[in-house]
């Protein structure tokens, strides 16, 4: 996914188009880590209350998956620093990164992101 949109026009307005489009996305993205991280946040607290035979490795996995969301943060927050193109290949790649959380909650917890 490309997190820049081709915008016809003028430039100046293009650019502008194109500015309030990453912001959008950006934005977008925050949220879904922010959900990540209150998903996670959930997870440790309810298999920390629970007594089961798989709890050592269901922690491990919920440590985890915390530790990737804090490593997709300082991503996001090191690519917001970034100039172009070198801001929009990392935030793909933070972009992607978040997705494979998502994949990994829903297969390894049975949550599925909205």
């Amino acid at each position: 996914m490309r997190l820049d949109h081709a915008v016809t026009g003028n430039p100046q307005t293009a650019s502008r188009s194109q500015q309030k489009s990453e912001i959008g996305l950006e934005n977008e993205l925050g949220n879904r880590m922010r959900n990540l991280e209150r998903l996670a946040e959930s997870i440790e607290a309810a298999l920390g209350q629970e007594s089961f035979s798989g709890k050592p490795h269901a922690l491990d996995l919920a440590s985890d998956l915390r530790m990737k969301i804090k490593a997709s943060w300082t991503m996001f927050r090191l690519a917001r620093l970034l100039s172009e193109p070198a801001r929009e290949s990392m935030l793909v790649k933070v972009w992607e990164s978040v997705n494979d959380l998502e994949d990994v909650v829903a297969s390894n917890f049975g949550v599925e992101m909205t």
